[in-house]
């Protein structure tokens, strides 16, 4: 593990609570423990006739997709207006054509359900479906699940909300609307934001650490990071492995060999993601405990 310490990128919000506490987590003696069973968690995907690689595993989706589920909680609760597509549309980041390709993408695999206002039979109103709200959650449910190996487990648990519906919207609302506010959980941190633009690049991210903590602790290298085997992992391209690859090793952020191995990860990349990991840790026990009180 790098020298306990945050991220540089978040100097600035280092004295708030959140991340006083992620550097509490960060301390724990079995936190390169809990950060690989996160990245196991994200990566440990069986496959399915529902391509989830491609239709959320990519920012711009994620983002418009999570801030769908905000718009209905906020709707449900009588703070905001109904979540159409043109509210959507002027709320996300993307073009109007874009997102309207996207929702009915996603209404076409029944992921979201339209139905229409009560009061206004003109406007149709956008829910996202239990699938979709657990495709969404997968990284934050991963986060919370892993911080109960350095943390007394919450009353709310991840099985837990992965039942639970409403609790599972609701937790991810609050999720988005904090983000709205303040971005110090994202932004932050160039490697997870420029991974994550790609599709399945977040997920790519966390094979390479996973490989990466495996070889400092001593494990035998596994060489599961071909271009050929992360390709059929996430049902991308072998090309598109060899271009995230390309531009890692461009911006000094990992290397990977030939053989797939991690030939170099430098300890400010590994630092980038402890720290972004134990933020999220923290972030998502918070709305735990905020949805319980609720």
């Amino acid at each position: 593990m790098s020298e306990i310490r945050l991220y540089a990128g978040v100097e600035d919000f280092a004295a708030d609570s959140l991340w006083v506490e992620a550097t509490g987590l960060m301390r724990h003696p079995s936190y390169a423990s809990a950060l690989l069973v996160y990245c196991e968690a994200m990566t440990a995907r069986a496959r399915k006739l529902l391509p989830a690689n491609k239709l959320f595993a990519q920012k711009q989706r994620y983002f418009v997709s999570f801030l769908l589920i905000c718009l209905y909680v906020q709707w449900l609760e009588s703070r905001g207006a109904p979540p159409s597509l043109a509210l959507l549309q002027r709320s996300a980041p993307g073009s109007p054509r874009q997102i309207a390709d996207f929702i009915n993408g996603l209404r076409d695999r029944g992921l979201i359900i339209a139905t229409s206002l009560e009061t206004d039979r003109r406007t149709q109103i956008l829910k996202p479906s239990l699938e979709l709200l657990r495709e969404i959650a997968q990284s934050p449910l991963a986060a919370l699940g892993s911080s109960e190996l350095l943390a007394p487990p919450l009353t709310i648990r991840p099985d837990d909300l992965v039942m639970d519906e409403d609790r599972l919207a609701r937790w991810l609302a609050l999720s988005a609307e904090r983000y709205a506010v303040k971005d110090d959980l994202f932004g932050p941190f160039p490697a997870i934001v420029r991974h994550s633009e790609r599709d399945a690049g977040h997920l790519v991210f966390c094979a390479v650490i996973a490989e990466a903590l495996r070889q400092r602790t001593g494990s035998p290298a596994s060489g599961s990071l071909t271009y050929r085997g992360l390709a059929e992992r996430f049902d991308v391209s072998r090309q598109h492995i060899s271009n995230i690859f390309g531009e890692a090793a461009q911006n000094g952020w990992y290397r990977i060999s030939p053989g797939g191995e991690v030939a170099l990860m430098p300890d400010h990349t590994l630092l980038q993601f402890e720290t972004w990991v134990a933020g999220q840790m923290v972030h998502y026990r918070h709305l735990a405990l905020a949805i319980r009180e609720r």
